[in-house]
């Protein structure tokens, strides 16, 4: 009776010590899981596009020991819902930072679209962005250029712009403008312009269709009158961005 009894109490004990140990594996795995969002913040898991989960680190070549780096992490990302894998390569931080070595990118079918090999660089990257303009004030001004944004992986965007630019006829005579500017485009559809040529500065601020297009109302001050070309007075300003990396500028657009 006493053998009968010590083991079923045995069998008990053995149950709660197993599910003990799955619950904390459980609750490990969950804290070991980083969400992140479409701009690759972390944040929080119904909110999350991408997660990975973080995995030890482990030694490298020798190849790399030369270049002073001991150690690198496995960096794996997956998309949310189908768990297949987004991207896979390694860190030389736990943050996954700084990305170096062999790196691969995947859709959402599990096909590869993109493979590099990356040289101890960190993950922001600056997109080259091609804009192209209209202003009108007194004289309308037709402007091309470039922007870079410098800082992709936030929802409000700097983009800082040089260009050039041709004014509309002054009795069959057309001028050359260089142009410079900065704009803060917001993720809540607003942005605020400032630029400035040889001839005039401005300032404009209205709104951005998710960046692809700014619209905005403003107003340009020449530097010294009565000097040709001269852009003076209220403007309404026009913007196309145009790029080769549409997820890291294009603001998307949010599903109720």
């Amino acid at each position: 009776m006493l053998t009968y009894s010590f083991f079923i109490r045995f069998k008990t004990v053995s149950l709660i010590l197993i599910l003990s140990f799955l619950n904390l594996s459980r609750i490990s795995a969950q804290n070991d899981t980083i969400f992140v969002d479409q701009n690759w913040k972390i944040t929080t898991k119904d909110k999350a596009v991408y997660y990975r989960i973080k995995q030890q680190n482990r030694p490298i070549g020798a190849c790399w020991l030369q270049r002073g780096v001991k150690q690198t992490y496995p960096l794996n990302y997956y998309y949310i819902g189908t768990n297949n894998l987004q991207f896979e390569g390694f860190s030389t931080d736990e943050n996954g930072t700084y990305l170096t070595g062999n790196a691969k990118w995947y859709n959402q079918n599990g096909t590869l679209t993109d493979s590099a090999f990356l040289s101890l660089k960190k993950t922001l990257d600056f997109p080259l962005i091609f804009d192209l303009n209209y202003s009108t004030a007194n004289k309308s001004l037709f402007s091309a250029g470039v922007e870079l944004c410098l800082n992709t992986d936030s929802y409000n965007k700097f983009f800082l712009g040089a260009g050039y630019g041709i004014t509309n006829s002054y009795n069959g005579n057309y001028f050359g403008l260089p142009d410079f500017h900065l704009s803060y485009n917001t993720q809540y559809l607003l942005f605020l312009k400032g630029g400035a040529s040889t001839k005039h500065a401005y300032i404009v601020s209205g709104l951005t269709l998710f960046n692809m297009m700014d619209l905005g109302f403003g107003y340009s001050k020449p530097f010294s009158d009565n000097k040709i070309p001269e852009i003076k007075g209220f403007t309404i300003n026009t913007t196309f961005r145009l790029t080769t990396k549409p997820k890291k500028i294009y603001t998307q657009m949010k599903m109720m």
